[in-house]
């Protein structure tokens, strides 16, 4: 009985931290793309790894550097990884927030990147 009471315990709790996750993930998401509609600019990806596959597709982790500081983020978009640069799409007050895009840099846009980054992007 006591075994029981120890097994639904866990059970409750590890459903409670998936919904909560699952829900911090949700709004976390709302958010970014919030930001993103209303102050942008574009910086550039310097690595693309695959992190996770499932049914859906796979998980790519994209890292740009920035200011002096190194950022990174997740996307499901069918980037290259073969040392392709994208540009990525970040909120300036906290690069953290940012989302990656299928456009690719040229050598000249990585080139005269400049250190806050695009305001728009040079092409498309």
């Amino acid at each position: 009985m006591k075994t029981e009471k120890i097994k639904v315990f866990i059970f409750v709790t590890l459903l409670i931290l998936g919904i909560v996750a699952g829900f911090y993930y949700s709004i976390n998401s709302i958010l970014d793309g919030i930001y993103l509609k209303n102050d942008f600019a574009y910086t550039i990806s310097d690595k693309i790894s695959l992190t996770f596959v499932n049914a859906s597709g796979a998980d790519k982790q994209y890292s740009f550097f920035l200011k002096g500081k190194w950022y990174s983020g997740h996307t499901t978009l069918s980037l290259r990884r073969d040392g392709t640069k994208y540009f990525i799409k970040f909120y300036p007050p906290n690069p953290n927030r940012n989302k990656a895009t299928e456009v690719i840099a040229s050598s000249e846009d990585i080139k005269n990147l400049p250190p806050d980054g695009y305001k728009k992007l040079p092409h498309k």
